[in-house]
């Protein structure tokens, strides 16, 4: 296969072989063979970085000099002037693309290149770094929460020190709420509420290591939105019907978006949870799911027989093959890489565009208030509720007692000023 590629490019292999990235091309075919993409895919994605080499080779930069202000530079000035060859590769997606392949080709060689969209400073990299430390050793959070708060403590770190030494005893209160009424123009409550409580958590951190941070930590804006204020959404029957039939079920990657959707109707996964299934986690002989939750939490859930089934016709007929222990694999390339959360919000994203849902189905926490809700009205107790949705507190639970709306007219008091 990669002799194929060789003999389709050689002006890419000549711009190669005069740049610093000549050690890396037969790395880089490799890499994207080993991930099941086409011969297509990886011509064009090699003659992309050809471009790029080229390019960085007429810049007399070095492999230790490509980061993301760099790769910035290449797309948003050089493509849009490029003259380097007459068929150049100038399509900005597919370019993009392939220098993210790039970059973890790099990576694996062991050259240290930047990761993130944004370029970091050496002293904000370093403040995240701690930040992050404690976070996962102290506070025990998990991945995707770390992520969500370094992503905006970082933004917050440029927008007041850019690459200068972070030195909080410089930030005053205005700063803070300059910070926040600039980035968080026309966010919703629920979003503006992540930030704040982004930069509390850093704040306090800093004062448990002896910084004076009071007044910053005053400054952030108690964000006003009452978690009983609103119905949950909830999907009627007809609808959850018009979702599962979008699935085409002749087909391997049917067959898995089918098993993902019966997991979050049947059991209120939570997108992560879904991903993190294993092979090993069903237990046929006792029909039980082990369910990896949140704060590591781990527990032993009964496996619907509709769930199970699904999930039977997708390993039988449909999973491909692959060392990946995952319960539900990639289909397309890259292939053998871990299947992240994004394979379920994708499938339920793109079932309920093609079923005329997407109006209604936003993400995948709906099908737990769903199964919540049809529970409450089938007259579930809500600690059976709370057991199958793993809340740690009842409290969380209870505010599926508005969605029982004809047991609510039972206790519901007159209006004031009604006609007796």
């Amino acid at each position: 296969m990669i002799e194929s590629v060789h003999s389709l490019s050689p002006l890419a292999y000549q711009w190669f072989a005069d740049s610093p990235l000549r050690t890396s091309a037969d790395a880089y075919l490799r890499y994207l063979h080993e991930r099941g993409y086409a011969v297509r895919t990886i011509k064009g994605y090699f003659n992309g970085i050809a471009h790029f080499a080229h390019w960085l080779k007429a810049q007399e930069a070095d492999l230790t000099d490509i980061n993301n202000a760099l790769l910035k530079r290449f797309m948003d000035e050089h493509l849009q002037v490029c003259r380097c060859a007459p068929r150049c590769r100038r399509t900005r997606y597919e370019i993009r693309a392939a220098l993210e392949h790039l970059l973890i080709v790099l990576r694996a060689k062991g050259h240290c290149i930047q990761a993130g969209s944004v370029p970091v400073s050496a002293p904000v990299a370093a403040e995240l770094e701690r930040f992050d430390r404690h976070l996962e050793e102290v506070r025990g959070l998990a991945p995707s929460t770390r992520s969500t708060r370094l992503r905006c403590l970082r933004d917050f770190l440029i927008h007041c020190f850019g690459s200068a030494p972070v030195h909080l005893k410089a930030l005053e209160a205005a700063d803070v709420i300059r910070f926040i009424n600039h980035y968080t123009v026309d966010w919703v409550p629920a979003s503006i509420r992540v930030v704040t409580l982004s930069l509390r958590s850093y704040f306090r951190f800093r004062a448990s290591q002896g910084e004076h941070t009071s007044a910053l930590i005053a400054a952030l804006p108690q964000v006003a939105q009452w978690r009983l204020a609103t119905l949950p959404p909830v999907l009627s029957s007809i609808e959850i019907e018009q979702l599962l039939s979008a699935f085409d079920r002749q087909h391997a990657t049917g067959k898995r978006d089918y098993a993902i959707a019966r997991c979050l109707l049947d059991l209120g996964l939570r997108r992560t949870e879904v991903a993190r299934l294993c092979l090993d986690d069903v237990d046929w002989r006792t029909g039980t799911l082990t369910i990896r939750s949140k704060g590591k939490r781990i527990d032993v859930m009964p496996l619907p027989g509709s769930t199970g089934h699904a999930i039977a016709q997708y390993l039988l007929d449909g999973r491909p093959t692959t060392t990946r222990r995952e319960l539900f694999a990639r289909h397309r390339p890259p292939v053998n890489a871990p299947a992240g959360p994004d394979i379920v919000r994708n499938a339920i994203r793109y079932a309920a565009k093609r079923c005329g849902l997407e109006h209604r189905i936003r993400g995948t926490h709906i099908f737990r208030h769903t199964l919540a809700g049809r529970l409450v009205q089938g007259g579930a107790r809500f600690k059976e509720i709370a057991d199958l949705l793993r809340h740690r507190h009842l409290d969380t639970t209870t505010i599926y007692a508005k969605v029982d709306l004809k047991a609510l007219t039972q206790v519901a008091l007159p209006w004031p000023g009604r006609l007796l």
